[in-house]
């Protein structure tokens, strides 16, 4: 689907005027994030990494990158190793599939030490994509890390090496997307490393990646970026391998570090919420899975689409509708108690939805952001946009406000009483920002 005069569909994005392209999106990101150490020591056969590794740590100069002083060379059948350094997470290498006597790797040589890797696999199949890093020790290979907890890892290594290899250990064929070396020193402020978040203090639930950014605006660079409230996100339908590592771009650029949660649905449009939970294979499983969430994150507020679904689509339609089912189960232990068992339950304090006319609330994203260096959070969001990559080239474009005002929200749920009209989502929520209220 084009989308260019299709009406509604027209409407789709925030800003409906069409966008200069960028091939390669921003890669610049928040200065204030923190910078996580990759996991080391792990050995092959559980042996620990030599007790005289050297450990780089991440403070002093920025590290030189050395992507292009890097030699690939892989046991699989592609040999196009171009794509794995140019900028595009849409084009990807294809190990080898692993059997029983020989596993995928690719060989990354480098005339230059490499202390960290940024690696990226593509997810095709929305299967595991496991993998070792693992840099040569005399005639053996040894295991120093591990991949395959995220779409994106970060490696510090536990000593500079030149010869490093990753080897493939899912059922599914790993493919990398794009792979950067760099030397010693802190790693670029782009460089994704993420955590994995118990508690929350924000939701944002979307229906595909891009809408975090088109409806939502400023909201992750103000309050998360900013501010240093823990935003989880959560993607009701993702759309393959690309599209999730633009999310992670777009997100990461936006100051929030945890790792988003991507719920798996199938991406179509059903129009209205009783076709779309058809497509999603039942209300009670699309519900429960929105109370999953909730339970395992415990936000003290909620924020999701519109009742109207922005523009009409019925995914949109569809999150607002289990978001409020779901924020009325989470809280009772007779709901969804295999959940119930295994997370506990959860009242969320505040329910937001995108353009919901009674109790609104307008949010400043023209505010300036000492955590950005003065830009607002319009200006951050835009350029988050520009991860979109494939949306951009589809000649879509964020829009300050826009058609469907992306500052414009009501408190649709409340446990701590009515908005007083300071265009604050936090109000009366209580306690500090990240301290698990």
């Amino acid at each position: 689907m084009t989308r260019k005069e299709n009406g509604a569909e027209r409407e789709k994005k925030t800003g409906v005027g069409k966008g200069k392209r960028n091939r390669k999106g921003f890669r610049a990101a928040t200065a204030l994030i923190l910078f996580l150490l990759g996991g080391a020591g792990l050995a092959e056969d559980g042996a620990e990494a030599p007790d005289d590794a050297v450990v780089i740590t991440e403070t002093g100069p920025a590290a030189r990158e050395l992507t292009g002083e890097c030699r690939f060379q892989s046991n699989g059948n592609s040999r196009d190793y171009s794509v794995l350094t140019d900028g595009e997470v849409g084009t990807y290498l294809p190990l080898r599939e692993n059997g029983k006597k020989k596993q995928g790797t690719l060989l990354i040589t480098c005339g230059e030490p490499v202390c960290g890797l940024e690696i990226k696999a593509f997810d095709k199949y929305g299967r595991d994509h496991d993998y070792d890093l693992q840099v040569r020790s005399g005639d053996e290979w040894v295991t120093v890390d591990r991949g395959g907890t995220y779409l994106t890892h970060w490696h510090s290594l536990p000593e500079p090496a030149k010869e490093i290899r990753i080897l493939s250990t899912g059922r599914e064929r790993l493919r990398l997307a794009e792979i950067r070396a760099f030397g010693p020193g802190e790693p670029p402020e782009d460089a994704e490393r993420w955590d994995t978040l118990d508690k929350c203090d924000i939701l944002l639930l979307s229906a595909h990646p891009d809408d975090e950014i088109l409806w939502f605006a400023g909201l992750m660079p103000t309050y998360g970026g900013d501010r240093g409230y823990r935003i989880q996100v959560a993607v009701m339908a993702p759309t393959g391998g690309q599209r999730k590592l633009e999310l992670l771009g777009a997100v990461w650029h936006c100051g929030v570090t945890h790792y988003p949660e991507f719920l798996g649905f199938i991406d179509k449009n059903g129009q209205n919420p009783e076709k779309q939970y058809q497509l999603w294979k039942g209300k009670r499983r699309v519900v429960g899975r929105v109370v999953d969430v909730i339970r395992k994150h415990r936000p003290e507020m909620m924020i999701t689409h519109g009742l109207g679904g922005e523009y009409g689509h019925g995914a949109h339609k569809t999150c607002a509708d289990a978001a409020i089912q779901a924020v009325k189960s989470a809280g009772k232990s007779g709901e969804y108690p295999a959940s119930a068992e295994k997370y506990g339950v959860w009242e969320v304090k505040k329910l937001y939805l995108h353009e919901y006319e009674a109790n609104s609330v307008r949010c400043d994203w023209d505010e300036k952001l000492a955590a950005f260096g003065g830009k607002t959070g319009f200006e951050v969001a835009a350029e988050a946009f520009q991860f979109h990559g494939s949306q951009v080239r589809r000649n879509w474009a964020f829009e300050r406000h826009g058609i469907h005002d992306n500052a414009l929200f009501g408190l649709y749920h409340t446990t701590v009483g009515p908005d007083s009209g300071i265009g604050d989502l936090m109000e009366h929520i209580g306690g500090n920002p990240g301290a698990g209220n």
